[in-house]
């Protein structure tokens, strides 16, 4: 599973740096009112993973880029694209919080395309802290939806079960129906 969350990751960049997408990214790079310019979108990411710099110019940029991420046309998807990249430290946290809920190799897939979902329905004006809104909201969502399935599946009842149960036994009353299906249940 390792290995195509780092091709995911690999198509990603590959996708960024793609030169019809490096028109729209270059103008997401041009300096804002304090002046951060970026040379390409290497150097963006660099500069967001590093531990030093000031996190609220770091937030800053990702508000900026979260705002254009709402736009419906290309530079939108572009922006999309750079905030998954910028958050990827952080989607690979929650990947690994997430790892033992999940049933299935619906992970990866769960978790980048809730983000694009959630980064692209984001109310920029309302959203102070993107990285950390972005994430927690991302792992909560997620964690909704494997609880919620796993809580659905322990209360499934198989019905051929029940009725085969049922059926060995004679025709009784409903006390032999509801003793079979306690059985077929289990206990409380």
């Amino acid at each position: 599973m390792s290995s195509n969350w780092s091709a995911l990751h690999a198509q990603l960049v590959r996708s960024v740096n793609r030169h019809s997408a490096r028109i729209h990214i270059n103008s997401l790079l041009q300096p804002d009112d304090k002046g951060l310019a970026f040379r390409d979108p290497t150097h963006l990411l660099g500069w967001l993973h590093a531990r030093d710099g000031d996190p609220a110019e770091k937030n800053d940029v990702l508000a900026r880029l979260l705002r254009t991420a709402a736009d419906p046309g290309r530079a939108g998807v572009a922006a999309t694209e750079l905030l998954l990249l910028a958050l990827w430290p952080g989607v690979c946290v929650v990947r690994y919080r997430l790892r033992g809920l999940c049933h299935g190799d619906d992970l990866d897939a769960d978790l980048l395309g809730n983000l694009s979902i959630g980064i692209r329905r984001a109310k920029a004006d309302r959203v102070n802290s993107v990285a950390a809104t972005l994430l927690r909201n991302l792992e909560r969502d997620l964690k909704r939806i494997y609880i919620g399935d796993d809580t659905w599946a322990r209360a499934a009842v198989d019905v051929d079960l029940l009725a085969s149960k049922v059926a060995a036994q004679d025709p009784k009353p409903p006390e032999t129906i509801l003793s079979a299906a306690q059985a077929a249940l289990g206990g409380d």
